[in-house]
Formats: C-alpha cells, sequence, structure tokens
C-alpha cells in the first residue's frame, strides 16, 4: 500500500481534518522556585515545519510536553484552531489529534511491534463479547509500516530493536492513529543520515497532505533542510522566531547560545604515548562481528565509525564484558581480561558510557547525586556500614560544577532534566571513576551544539592525563575533531584505518559506505 493510499484508507483516530492550527499562547513553566518557559509564543501551521532551538536546558522538550498534555502551563494557554484548550493527559491530546513523538522512546519489551503500536488503543470485535481484534491490530500495523517503506516486522519483540527503529515506530504511531498534530523531539539524534533522510521524506509527504508539524533539532544543517519556520529558545525565553529564509546557520547559533561561537577545528596537539592500553586479538561475536584486531596506546582517542548495525556497538560491548566472546582475546596492559564480567572491569579502571541513556546508562527516577555516585560506592566514606550523604553530595556538587549540568539542585531527578543534562550526568558518573580505558558510544547523541565542546574538551583532557578512549560516533565531523586514529566498521569487519590528516568526513563516511579503495583492499584479502 502507497502512502496515499494508506492516508485515504478508512481507519480509528480522528481523521476528516485538512490541517490544524496548533498555538502557545504566553506560556510559563514553574518547577517550585525553578522558572523553565517565559512568554513562550509558538505557531504550528497546517502544511508547514515549526522547528524549536535552543541548547539543552533552553525549554525546548517541557514546551513539547505542554503541547502534547503530558504537563500543564503555571501560565499561558494553548489552542487549537482557535479554541482554547485544557489538556488534563495524552490522551486528551491524543483525543484532539495531536501526538508526541518522543526523544527516549517507550519500551515495552515483550510486546510485539504491532501490539506496542496499539498499547491503549486497542481495537475490539464482536457483538456483545467483546475480545481484542487481533486480525485488524496486524493489518494496520503492517500497512502504516508498509506505507512508510519501514522494514520492521510486526511480530518482532519490542526489545530486539535498536534505538533508531523504536525512534521509527513512534512516528508511525502518530500516523496509525490518524493524528493530525505531530510533535517530533529530537527524532534524529540516534538515526543514520539515511534514516534522517527516511524520516524527512515521510515528514514532507505528511506537510505536503496538510499534516501539522512541530520538530526538535540541536543541527544545524537539518534545520536548515526541513525547516518552514524556525523558533529558537534561551533560557526559557523566545529570543528569534522568523521562516526559515531569515536565518542562517550562524544567526541560528549566536542566538542559541547568546555568544559566538569558535569553529570546531580538529584538535592539532596528541598525547599519544608508548604504553599499550589496550589490545584485541581476534575478537569475534557471531553474527555481529568477527577478528576483530587493533590496538590502543594511553592518551589516543580512537574512533569507531560505520552505518548502525555494523557491529560497533556489539564489539564495544563485548571488550567490557557485556556479551560473549566467541573467539579472540582482550588485553587491558600485560593482563588477559577476556570474558571478564563489567563489574570486575570497571574495578580494574575500564568505563562504558553507553548510547542510550535511559536503558543503560542511567537511572531516570534517581537523583543527580545518586546517579553519580552509584558507580564508585565503594569510594563514598563509610561509617559502620553507612555511607557519607555529605561525601555524597561534595562529589555530586563537583560533578555539576565540573560537567555544568544546569539543574535546580542535586536532589533533582533525572527525570526533570533535559536530554543533554542527562547525558552529562552519566559521563560525570563514569568519567569521576577515574578509568585507566574508557568507551564512549555515540557521547554527544541528543547534546546541543553549546554543550559539545565543552564534552569535547573534557575527552582531549582525559587523554591529556593518560587514560586511553574510544569514540563511537555516527558524526564524522565528530571523529575528525577528536581522534587520533579512525577504524572503520563494515557489517562486523574493520575494513579501513584512518590516521591523523587522513581523517577526514569524505574519508571516514567512503570507507564504511562504499567507494573506497581501502574498503575493497580489505574485502580482496578477506576473501568476501
Amino acid at each position: 500500500m502507497s502512502f496515499a493510499q494508506w492516508a485515504a484508507s478508512p481507519g480509528p483516530g480522528v481523521g476528516g481534518h485538512e490541517g490544524r492550527i496548533y498555538r502557545a499562547c504566553n506560556i510559563g513553566k514553574r518547577f517550585g522556585p525553578v522558572t523553565v518557559l517565559r512568554d513562550v509564543d509558538a505557531t504550528l501551521r497546517a502544511g508547514r515545519v515549526l522547528t524549536i532551538m535552543g541548547e539543552n536546558g533552553a525549554g525546548k522538550s517541557t514546551l513539547f510536553k505542554i503541547l502534547a498534555g503530558q504537563l500543564r502551563p503555571t501560565s499561558g494557554h494553548i489552542e487549537l484552531d482557535g479554541q482554547e484548550l485544557s489538556l488534563g493527559a495524552p490522551s486528551a491530546a491524543h483525543a484532539h489529534g495531536i501526538y508526541l513523538v518522543p526523544q527516549e522512546p517507550m519500551l515495552m519489551p515483550e510486546l510485539s511491534v504491532a501490539e506496542m503500536m496499539f498499547v491503549g488503543h486497542m481495537p475490539t470485535s464482536g457483538r456483545f463479547l467483546k475480545r481484542v481484534d487481533w486480525r485488524a491490530i496486524r493489518s494496520r500495523a503492517r500497512a502504516v509500516l508498509d506505507a512508510l517503506e519501514l522494514d520492521i516486522g510486526i511480530d518482532r519483540p519490542a526489545k530486539t530493536l535498536s534505538i533508531a527503529q523504536l525512534q521509527l515506530v513512534e512516528c508511525a504511531k502518530a500516523l496509525l492513529h490518524e493524528c493530525r498534530v505531530i510533535l517530533f523531539d529530537e527524532p534524529t539524534s540516534p538515526l543514520t543520515a539515511h534514516e534522517v533522510e527516511t524520516l524527512f521524506g515521510i515528514m514532507r509527504r505528511l506537510a505536503g497532505d496538510g499534516y501539522t508539524l512541530s520538530f526538535i533539532s540541536h543541527r544545524t544543517e537539518e534545520v536548515m533542510e526541513i525547516s518552514d519556520d524556525i523558533v529558537v529558545l534561551r533560557d526559557g525565553r523566545m529570543v528569534g522566531a522568523a521562516e526559515r529564509g531569515a536565518f542562517d546557520r550562524a544567526s541560528l547559533l549566536s542566538l542559541m547560545v547568546g555568544r559566538e561561537l569558535r569553529t570546531v577545528s580538529r584538535r592539532t596537539k596528541s598525547h599519544v604515548t608508548q604504553e599499550l592500553a589496550l589490545s584485541v586479538k581476534g575478537l569475534t561475536h557471531e553474527p555481529s562481528f568477527r577478528d576483530v584486531d587493533f590496538s590502543l596506546r594511553r592518551g589516543e582517542i580512537l574512533g569507531l565509525a560505520g552505518l548502525i548495525g555494523a557491529g560497533r556497538t556489539e564489539i564495544a560491548e563485548t571488550i567490557f564484558g557485556l556479551r560473549q566472546v566467541d573467539r579472540g582475546t582482550v588485553k587491558l596492559g600485560n593482563t588477559d581480561i577476556t570474558g571478564v564480567p563489567s563489574h570486575d572491569l570497571i574495578r580494574r579502571g575500564v568505563a562504558y558510557v553507553p548510547e542510550d541513556r535511559g536503558r543503560h546508562g542511567a537511572v531516570l527516577p534517581m537523583t543527580i547525586t545518586e546517579n553519580i555516585t552509584s558507580s564508585r560506592m565503594e569510594r563514598v566514606r563509610q561509617t559502620a556500614g553507612l555511607m557519607s550523604r555529605g561525601h555524597e553530595t561534595e562529589i555530586g556538587a563537583k560533578a555539576v560544577r565540573d560537567f555544568r549540568i544546569r539543574c535546580a539542585g542535586l536532589d533533582q531527578t533525572l527525570l526533570e532534566l533535559s536530554g543533554g543534562n542527562q547525558q552529562k550526568v552519566v559521563f560525570a558518573k563514569w568519567i569521576s571513576t577515574e578509568p585507566r580505558l574508557v568507551i564512549l558510544d555515540e557521547p554527544t547523541r541528543g547534546v546541543d551544539v553549546g554543550a559539545k565542546e565543552e564534552i569535547y574538551e573534557l575527552i582531549d583532557r582525559m587523554a591529556a592525563s593518560g587514560t586511553a578512549v574510544v569514540v563511537i560516533s555516527s558524526e564524522s565531523e565528530e571523529l575528525v575533531r577528536l581522534c587520533d586514529r579512525v577504524l572503520c566498521i563494515y557489517e562486523g569487519r574493520i575494513v579501513a584505518e584512518l590516521a591523523g590528516e587522513e581523517i577526514t568526513p569524505q574519508s571516514v563516511t567512503a570507507s564504511y559506505v562504499g567507494g573506497s579503495q581501502a574498503r575493497d583492499a580489505e574485502f580482496e584479502k578477506a576473501g568476501a
């Protein structure tokens, strides 16, 4: 079924609306004494894409949660087609055809994809004895996934999906329930360039069909590509609003951060020593990757490049003891750590900052201090077996200062922080253990342009102190900025190694998506 055929087909939901005008009017929001939004206006128009930009903590996600009925504004109101709305819950927003595609997709691991898409909206059949209409669930779920050209099996367990696939399924859910106002909260942060283009193609078709769309992104190139209108927030206030043509990249960044940003360029000073920090020989975990060989020296920053699914994260998780080693060896210095469990590796000075902070990197209902000290509890002073609350607070306060975490206080839960500040807490949690080796999987995912450079400087400081660093990143510019060497991964194999000035965005991308002599030579050698 084509997209046009699916969009015209009958189904559950509001339907019948050619488009909506959705407006935030003088919105203010406070959490206790902390003011997050002040007098924010934004208008979402049918057939157009409105992008909300701003640094982490600027109030973007809070505004979206108000528009989606998850939060009530402290002041101001929202209007749909000129009528003031009072939304007490997301279900009320859904009833008006408003849907939020979240930054961190909801996961019910044991459900199938089709079941997850219909949670809370299960269709029933039967005149007297109502039963779940599984045939309708399967046919509608398959139809919308096919219409969006998403190759995801409807019977597949949700727990087997990557974070990128979960994000795309959330987009499909919005259309499945025929919501005409769709809010995308940083949907592209976990996606590859190809997946972003797929999503943008979907958004363009939706806008052309009269849907009302809004989008949050930190990436200025994406904003300039997809937006019709742009609103810029800084410290909870609207500091710019106009059609896309009124802005260029420099003016957007200046509005976001309130200062001129210096151009991010390649590191000119290397901290690599001769001392071996990590040695990987013939490492294999079928079917994810096989026969991986590389070494890493103290003070070196090594990048792993490749498409999502190429095996980068699986390599990192196997080194960190989260996956079984089928064959091969891993040595930390001269010590064999092959198959050593992760809790033991942490004590030996290995840290791993995972890509998905919501599932693996943090405990969102816990406080900032509790999250930061959870990786080093044995280092917190104890009396009669009880940890010192004062020492915990001291460690938390230092991390908040060092990592410039925007928060109302150390007792604030991570659920209340912006995505970028959650990422900083996860980063602080592991870096505070003073590791010998640290593996960073997409360390700046969901982090705004102003905070990215702060994290780059932290990584550079780690290398200068002698820490060996592995960086997995889907952004080639990030690898160029940070790395002494880059290993390019394709279908579970290292197909190219780049060093120094060889590392450019073009050479990195070419090495793992095609057109690279290095990759072709490697494939010939491997008999592929």
